[in-house]
């Protein structure tokens, strides 16, 4: 079997960070590519840094081949600040990021989207997240994946007291929440992540849902 390489933006965030400490521990991969503000600490022989200017009109790479691509980039309204602001991390970066991928001729970009992601919903991160959506796969990708889990767990450095209060319940009483909605560990989406760019179905679009990222990681 040909092990691949894989590009990983937003390797800091949350699911990033998990995707990335389990890609280096899969023999399948044999080299990840983190693009990055600045360097970071790890040190692993299968790990490639680049230097990348995200606030960049347009993003090139030299000599650079890859399997896929990992897009775990997003903010929240709360540290964007903006709408504007929000907007840019959380559509217009990762349009761009998909658009490179693109130009590097990489065959499988999964993208993290978000539950009731809705190009017409009334709900602006919705909508958001529904363009995001609908302007990646009109780049006419050949295969793109889209992962839409619902509130995420797990270690974050900022305090977001609604979703911590929310994390707790969902642990002491996790049947209040139906399946649909279920929040999602950060580690479980990214080892959905990594299942979907591992099978072998190279279709065009693949929407999973929070449901079966929940499926996904507990059958890994």
């Amino acid at each position: 079997m040909n092990k691949k390489t894989v590009i990983v933006a937003g390797s800091s965030g949350l699911v990033g960070s998990e995707a990335v400490k389990l890609l280096l521990d899969d023999s399948s991969y044999e080299e990840v590519i983190l693009l990055v503000r600045k360097k970071s600490e790890i040190n692993h022989p299968k790990v490639k840094e680049i230097l990348f200017n995200f606030n960049s009109s347009e993003y090139h790479i030299e000599n650079i081949q890859a399997d896929s691509m990992f897009i775990c980039i997003g903010t929240t309204m709360k540290k964007a600040q903006t709408k504007e602001a929000f907007k840019e991390i959380d559509l217009n970066i990762p349009v761009k990021l998909a658009k490179l991928a693109k130009k590097l001729s990489v065959r499988k970009v999964s993208v993290i989207s978000a539950m009731g992601a809705e190009l017409h919903s009334s709900f602006f991160y919705n909508r958001v997240k529904g363009e995001l959506e609908t302007q990646i796969i009109s780049l006419n990708l050949p295969s793109v994946i889209l992962i839409r889990p619902s509130l995420l767990i797990g270690h974050r450095e900022e305090i977001r007291f609604g979703e911590r209060v929310a994390e707790k319940v969902y642990k002491v009483l996790p049947i209040i929440y139906p399946k649909k909605y279920q929040p999602i560990e950060a580690s479980r989406v990214a080892i959905a992540m990594i299942k979907a760019d591992s099978d072998t179905d190279n279709r065009k679009v693949t929407i999973i849902e929070n449901s079966m990222i929940h499926e996904l990681s507990r059958n890994s």
